[in-house]
């Protein structure tokens, strides 16, 4: 299996990869509200969701599952409904 071969910057609702793929890390920055933040399997906003956490205001967190990277099966897409979220997928 492959390493990481992009990154994708995201702050708002976006598709990461057009096709199947690997996610085999995830940097999230939340900034002054905090709030949730899914990557769904689909190329767009709508399909199921494999990764999905709430993180407080003001704080990193890196998820690093280089390991066991997840597979989605379609797509990657990003659904950021709030603001103040920063996304950083690294995928293959």
């Amino acid at each position: 299996m492959p390493n990481t071969e992009q990154t994708a910057i995201l702050t708002a609702d976006g598709q990461v990869k057009a096709g199947p793929g690997y996610v085999y890390w995830v940097l999230v920055s939340v900034a002054a509200t905090g709030g949730a933040w899914q990557l769904n399997d689909s190329t767009a906003d709508g399909g199921t969701d494999i990764l999905s956490a709430v993180n407080a205001a003001n704080t990193q967190t890196f998820m690093d599952f280089s390991g066991f990277p997840i597979r989605f099966g379609t797509g990657i897409y990003a659904d950021i409904p709030g603001s103040n979220i920063t996304l950083t997928v690294g995928y293959a």
